[in-house]
Formats: structure tokens, C-alpha cells, sequence
């Protein structure tokens, strides 16, 4: 159960509006071939996040097992969310986390289409990890029992709830 990560890939933008289309798709794809061979038909996760300054802000997380990576990750229904994401400002880019096999080979897609236990715990843990950092991701699935779990001092912490000694000890353990 090994991942690579690769990108960040910067997604181009076009038209009048500069949004991400479908051109956006065939010009990521080359560019991610040119990293590296097979890789836009893996399997594994993606996030998509914009670059701006200094930064890098996630706003989906997602995974490709029954598709290749590239096409889920840039499948019309996933573009129309990234031209949605509020506060366009910046650049959007790509991270793709393909499977590899333990000698560093891209693992192929599965040829019943499920994803693998793996996959699924890798897309939910990114999502956990997006969510930290960015309250507004744009994720639905998944994201309820993340979005509503509450932690003194370290996990979508209420207002004024504060943190205790205790909470701070744990949060400089795990984090």
C-alpha cells in the first residue's frame, strides 16, 4: 500500500471568463504525462487547491479507481466545482497520490472497478486533513461526521470552548 505524490500540477485556465474547461483537462493531462508515463491512467487520490502568494489552500479531495486518475479528477462534474470555488484568486493546481507497487511501478486499476480499501482510507484521510486546513472545502461526501466532530483545543474547536492543558499537550503529540 505504497503512494506517490506528485504536482503540484498548475491547471490552465481559458476563455473570456478563465475558467477551468475541458481544455484545462487535455492540457494537465499532457503535462502530467510528461512527469511521468501512465500516470494520468492510474489509480489513487487528487487534490485540487489553489496556489496563491506564498500558500497552497486544498478545496476537494477525491479518488480515481473505476477511472483514471486524470478523467475523475477532471470530470465535468468535478470541473464545474472548481470554477465554483469562491475566492478564485490564485492559481489553480493539482496533487495526484497514485498507487505504486513496492518496487515504485504504478499500480494498475483494479478490473472490477471497486476501489480498494486503501484508496478509500487515503481519500477519507486527505479529506479529514483538507478539512483542518480548510474549513470550506467543497467536498460533500464524507465530510458530515468531520464537518460536526468537535475536540477542545483541536478539532473544529467551538468558540470559546478554549483549550486545556491537557488538549494542548495531546494536540503538540499528534500533530
Amino acid at each position: 500500500m505504497n503512494f506517490d505524490v506528485l504536482g503540484p500540477f498548475v491547471i490552465t485556465r481559458h476563455g473570456p471568463k478563465n475558467l477551468i474547461s475541458k481544455q484545462s483537462f487535455i492540457d494537465l493531462r499532457e503535462e502530467v504525462e510528461k512527469k511521468r508515463i501512465g500516470l494520468s491512467n492510474a489509480c489513487g487520490c487528487y487534490v485540487f487547491a489553489m496556489r496563491a502568494g506564498k500558500g497552497i489552500t486544498p478545496f476537494y479531495a477525491g479518488q480515481a479507481c473505476a477511472t483514471p486518475l486524470i478523467g475523475e479528477a477532471m470530470n465535468p462534474s468535478n470541473i464545474a466545482k472548481y470554477n465554483d470555488v469562491p475566492h478564485r484568486k490564485g492559481n489553480p493546481v493539482m496533487f495526484l497520490l497514485p498507487m505504486v507497487t513496492p518496487t515504485g511501478k504504478l499500480r494498475k486499476r483494479p478490473t472490477n472497478g471497486k476501489p480498494l480499501r486503501s484508496i478509500d482510507f487515503l481519500e477519507e484521510w486527505l479529506i479529514a486533513t483538507c478539512l483542518i486546513k480548510n474549513p470550506n472545502l467543497i467536498n460533500n461526501k464524507k465530510t458530515k461526521i468531520l464537518r460536526n466532530i468537535h475536540v477542545t483545543g483541536i478539532l473544529n474547536a467551538k468558540p470559546g470552548s478554549g483549550k486545556n492543558r491537557a488538549s494542548s499537550a495531546l494536540k503538540r503529540a499528534i500533530f
